[in-house]
């Protein structure tokens, strides 16, 4: 209680604060010019639309969700702008830079705010990577292998990344070396 009362707060951003540290208003900026770029575009084909139409027509959507959802989910936009996606199936060369652009931002938003499967990740001094596990939703990862000499030690962090980041854990250089396991997770195999 008495720590409770008398801890030092730290000084929270404001949501213009937050949005500027994470490049919200440069990210809406490039979505839109996206948008009227993809508009350009006449058919076409990829994995996921039949034509650029439908693709722009998609990324309309997209955009007036991030852009006015509450809480913004930026899977589909990254998914969209990961490199030989859909936006280089489509935009090629003349869109490469604004991709790179579109989906920087939206990694970093994913990373910073989200689990994303493959992201080494530290807690309490102990190391661990995300893992994508059979109870995972599509789109939505929390499982941690920790690095640890046991042969299955994970633990389910499932929609809790603000708590993650609550108590301290936080995404590490993704160069870290694991000494028990690899970077999907894998237990190291020991050779002689």
């Amino acid at each position: 209680m008495f720590n409770r009362l008398f801890k030092k707060k730290r000084k929270q951003l404001s949501k213009v604060e937050f949005w500027e540290k994470y490049e919200f208003f440069e990210l809406i900026a490039d979505l839109h010019l996206a948008e009227k770029l993809l508009s350009e575009f006449k058919g076409g084909y990829c994995r996921k639309f039949d034509s650029a139409e439908d693709f722009h027509k998609a990324l309309i959507d997209g955009i007036f969700d991030v852009e006015f959802d509450n809480v913004p989910d930026f899977t589909q936009i990254w998914n969209w702008f990961a490199p030989t996606c859909e936006w280089d199936s489509f935009a090629g060369i003349e869109g490469f830079e604004l991709g790179n652009r579109i989906f920087m931002r939206t990694d970093y938003w994913k990373k910073n705010h989200d689990f994303v499967s493959g992201t080494k990740v530290s807690v309490n001094g102990e190391f661990g990577v995300i893992i994508k596990s059979e109870l995972d939703k599509p789109n939505l990862f929390g499982t941690i292998r920790w690095d640890t000499a046991k042969e299955n030690d994970t633990e389910d962090w499932n929609g809790m990344f603000g708590t993650f980041t609550k108590i301290g854990g936080k995404i590490i250089d993704q160069n870290h070396i694991f000494k028990y396991i690899n970077d999907d997770g894998t237990k190291k195999t020991i050779t002689d």
